[in-house]
């Protein structure tokens, strides 16, 4: 009965089905290897002792009995602007997708109490990272994994979020099948994710070395390689490369639902992100998952567009960084003045050598004389 009401509930939900407390542990034993090789810094806050939590269902394997999973599809018909000087957010994070499909299972699991006739304790996440979610809905059948580590759906591509919905209701007696770890079928001989990916991050199939990946980069603040910055493009939040060349994701309907949840677009001007205050921060993206990152992770983001595309315009809205009081900060701003060249731009930069203290912000000046 309980899988029955999930296949005919799918007002907003555009996948959802239901499966057990599936076993993990041949995809823990994975990650605390890529763990063990480095292929997940520290900075991550994924440990071996958050994997071991997370893929043995801490917190809820002592009363939930099934979960149900559920996609939501974000593919709309909206597109960037043309402009290379507009600041692009990668398209998972146009709305607030994750808070939306959490909303719609939510509402879900109250129909689904009613149509039991009994209350249902439960708990409904989406993009929660004590939850192992790529795995659970890979278990489901609904998607599998492509090269680039990301789930391929056969309607949606991988245009899609993830919520999950932990219950306690007793699955009817049946035989599960084991979960076997992802050979990559489903893409045959392509291998486009992984030659077309900026920083060469996908270092075999299914496996992202998150060290060089833009996603992650675009969401900390720390110091890139300079050979990442020079290829970094408009890219103000997020990089979506890997999916959006692969040939699963093309001709997709764009019926994706235009919500206002966390609305904030498809980016901004770079000069108008550079001129963001912090103290407005807070409020700027209230409501999206770009608010959860730092302000000055942002501000490297736009930096870092402007030196890639020598965005001469922006030198005026730059230069104050070069004072900062975050050195990090101090040698974004000093490295994309230098890659804008002329007479001025050395100007700036051999005065601000000669007051600068920071070894780090030093060595990028240094760079360019």
């Amino acid at each position: 009965m309980v899988r029955d009401i999930a296949q005919r509930r799918r007002r907003g939900i555009d996948a959802l089905e239901i499966i057990p407390l599936v076993d993990l542990s041949v995809f823990r034993e994975e990650t605390i290897h890529r763990i063990h090789r480095g292929l997940i810094p520290s900075s991550y806050r994924w440990s071996r002792k958050k994997t071991e939590q997370a893929y043995s269902y801490k917190n809820y394997g002592d009363w939930a009995r099934c979960i149900i999973v559920g996609a939501k599809y974000y593919l709309t018909d909206e597109e960037y602007p043309h402009e290379m000087e507009f600041g692009r957010f990668a398209r998972f994070t146009w709305r607030n997708n994750y808070g939306y499909i959490t909303r719609l299972l939510g509402e879900f699991v109250d129909e689904l109490s009613q149509k039991l006739g009994t209350p249902v304790q439960s708990r409904v996440i989406s993009n929660y990272t004590s939850i192992p979610e790529k795995p659970l809905f890979r278990y489901s059948g609904l998607a599998d994994y492509g090269k680039h580590s990301v789930l391929l759906h056969r309607i949606m591509g991988s245009y899609f979020v993830l919520g999950e919905i932990f219950t306690d209701i007793e699955l009817e007696t049946e035989e599960f099948p084991q979960h076997r770890p992802p050979d990559y079928s489903i893409c045959g001989n392509c291998s486009l994710c992984i030659d077309s990916c900026p920083t060469g991050a996908i270092i075999a199939r299914g496996t992202i070395d998150i060290n060089r990946c833009l996603q992650y980069i675009s969401e900390n603040l720390l110091l890139m390689p300079r050979s990442f910055r020079e290829l970094w493009g408009n890219r103000l939040y997020g990089c979506t490369t890997c999916i959006d060349v692969c040939p699963k994701n093309r001709n997709l309907a764009r019926t994706g639902e235009k919500h206002s949840l966390g609305f904030v677009g498809q980016g901004m001007q770079l000069l108008d992100a550079l001129q963001l205050q912090e103290k407005d921060w807070p409020s700027l993206f209230q409501g999206n998952q770009i608010g959860i990152r730092s302000y000055p992770s942002f501000i490297k983001n736009a930096i870092t567009a402007c030196g890639s595309l020598q965005y001469r315009n922006a030198l005026e809205f730059i230069l104050p960084f070069t004072l900062h009081k975050n050195e990090l900060l101090r040698a974004y701003a000093c490295w994309a003045i230098g890659r804008m060249r002329g007479k001025t731009s050395k100007r700036i930069l051999q005065m601000r050598y000669r007051r600068e203290e920071s070894a780090l912000v030093k060595s990028e000046l240094e760079s360019f004389f």
